[in-house]
C-alpha cells in the first residue's frame, strides 16, 4: 500500500492531485465523495475521504498488453482520507496487481507505474513540485498557479445574455478631456 500524509485538508486536495496528474502525463477521470456514504452512519463521527480514479494510459497500455487480467485493477484509485490534522493518501500499490495475477515477470512495469502514482502522490501532498525545464525537471518550492484564483467576485466581461459590456453602458467610447 502507498500513503502519504499531508497536512492539507481534504477540500484542497482535489486541486492538487488533478494538476500534478497532468504534469505526469496522466489524469483524474472521475472523483467519488465516499465520505457522504458515512455521514448517516451515527458512529462514523467527522470520518471523510473522497477517491480519485486516476489514469496513465502510456503505462496502462504496457501492462494490458502483457495481460488483459489487470483490467481488473485499472485505472487506478487514490482515497483521500480525512484525518485529524491533515489527509491521508492512499493507494494499492502496481506491484501488488502483479502478485495477485501471478504474473511476476510482469513486476518492472508496475514499479514504472508505482513510482508515477507515488511522484503524484508526494506532488499533491505538496512535498514536492515538479516544474519543467530545459535539461529535465527540478524540485522547487510551491508556487500559485492560474488553476488556483477564485473569480468568485471578479466582473464578468459581458453583462446580460445580449452580449453588453459595461464599457458600452458607461459612456461613448471616447477619451471625455482632449489634450495632453
Amino acid at each position: 500500500m502507498l500513503e502519504i500524509h499531508t497536512t492539507q485538508r481534504l477540500d484542497q486536495i482535489e486541486l492538487s492531485l488533478r494538476l500534478a496528474a497532468e504534469r505526469h502525463g496522466g489524469g483524474v477521470l472521475a472523483v467519488s465523495h465516499v465520505g457522504q456514504l458515512l455521514k448517516e452512519d451515527k458512529y462514523a463521527g467527522d470520518v471523510d475521504a473522497l477517491t480519485f480514479t486516476v489514469c496513465f494510459p502510456d503505462l496502462y497500455a504496457s501492462l494490458l498488453h502483457a495481460d488483459v487480467r489487470f483490467a481488473a485493477f485499472l485505472p487506478g484509485r487514490i482515497a483521500a482520507c480525512a484525518w485529524k490534522d491533515g489527509t491521508f493518501l492512499e493507494a494499492i500499490s502496481p506491484k501488488e496487481y502483479c502478485r495477485m495475477l501471478h504474473r511476476p515477470e510482469v513486476e518492472p512495469m508496475a514499479a514504472t507505474l508505482e513510482d508515477r502514482i507515488r511522484v503524484v502522490m508526494e506532488e499533491a501532498a505538496g512535498r514536492r513540485v515538479f516544474v519543467a525545464a530545459a535539461g529535465g525537471g527540478v524540485t522547487v518550492e510551491h508556487r500559485a498557479t492560474e488553476d488556483m484564483i477564485n473569480m468568485r467576485a471578479a466582473l464578468p466581461q459581458r453583462i446580460d445574455c445580449l452580449g453588453t459590456k459595461v464599457e458600452e453602458l458607461a459612456g461613448t467610447g471616447e477619451h471625455d478631456s482632449p489634450g495632453g
